[in-house]
């Protein structure tokens, strides 16, 4: 092969290669990846909707997976909760999340809830909004 092609052909790919840092940081891919779940700016404020189970003296106990969705995964639970709560079931799901919870729990809300992040992580973990969808006793 000749010494133009070789260098050519070098050429090429180092630009290949260096060519995703040009790009916006949300375009993600091979070879050089932003990780934008890490990199992008997040907003201050998040929303969660989850089951919340309460004691007779009326404090918050939190729930497993297991107990919501029926699952060890976090994730699927929180889409069980997420999907109750779009179709209009979550009165269904309060029921069943009760029956499913340990015994020292009485009370069962579906909720969603809209935190500071920043404060949440300081230690202040009181929510900016409630919304209580369903609440269930026994």
């Amino acid at each position: 092969m000749q010494k133009w092609v070789r260098w050519a052909l070098g050429a090429a790919i180092v630009v290949l290669a260096a060519a995703p840092v040009v790009r916006s940081p949300a375009d993600d891919s091979f070879p050089l990846s932003t990780y934008p779940m890490f990199s992008l700016a997040r907003p201050q404020e998040t929303t969660v909707s989850s089951a919340a189970g309460f004691d007779a003296a009326g404090t918050r106990l939190r729930l497993s997976p297991r107990v919501v969705g029926g699952t060890g995964e976090v994730i699927q639970a929180a889409g069980t909760v997420g999907q109750a709560i779009g179709a209009g079931t979550t009165d269904d799901l309060c029921r069943e999340v009760l029956a499913e919870a340990p015994d020292d729990v009485v009370a069962v809300e579906i909720v969603t809830e809209t935190y500071d992040v920043i404060a949440y992580f300081d230690g202040d973990e009181e929510p900016l909004e409630r919304i209580v969808h369903s609440r269930c006793e026994s």
